[in-house]
């Protein structure tokens, strides 16, 4: 939103004639969400899940706030794409509901991937959620190591790079 708010006003444009290249832009806005957000996480896993609810948390702890951190980054560089691709918030907030739902209902947490058919088993697996709530479920309650969640962590992470890289083409090609 903010990015997109800054191509509004043009204040995007000022941003532009300083020395910074566009991934040093994105890695400014990406950062401050990256740091604080999965603290959140774990502020509701101690708070929540094991205080209110009383579950056992049998996994590790920094395992879950390391991979949480590179999991706000693929979603931030979600929201950075469907910035550069909005024209207006409008339009961006339209954008992130026509993606958001399908990645919340094919990401496991409703409905397991087994009961899914074939192909929307396959098609959530481009989903950065499908793999960050079959890697919560590994770690937190399971007790599950990076030996077993590795292939989720790999998942998160070329999602991420990808949706950044993406970020970073089409913000480089908007402002030739």
């Amino acid at each position: 939103a903010a990015m997109v708010r800054e191509r509004e006003h043009g204040t995007l444009e000022h941003l532009l004639v300083t020395p910074l290249r566009p991934w040093e832009l994105f890695a400014a806005k990406v950062i401050p969400v990256v740091v604080l957000v999965p603290l959140a996480a774990l502020g509701s896993v101690f708070g929540i899940v094991h205080g209110v609810f009383g579950t056992p948390i049998r996994g590790s702890v920094a395992l879950f706030y390391a991979v949480s951190v590179v999991y706000v980054f693929a979603l931030a560089s979600l929201g950075l794409a469907i910035a550069m691709l909005a024209r207006n918030l409008g339009q961006a907030m339209l954008l992130l509901l026509l993606i958001l739902y399908p990645m919340m209902l094919l990401s496991g947490a409703f409905t397991p991937p087994e009961s899914m058919g074939p192909f929307m088993r396959y098609a959530s697996l481009v989903s950065p959620v499908r793999h960050y709530v079959d890697f919560g479920y590994q770690v937190l309650f399971k007790g599950n190591g990076l030996a077993y969640v590795w292939p989720d962590i790999v998942g998160i992470l070329v999602l991420g790079v990808a949706l950044f890289t993406i970020s970073i083409r089409r913000f480089a090609r908007l402002t030739r």
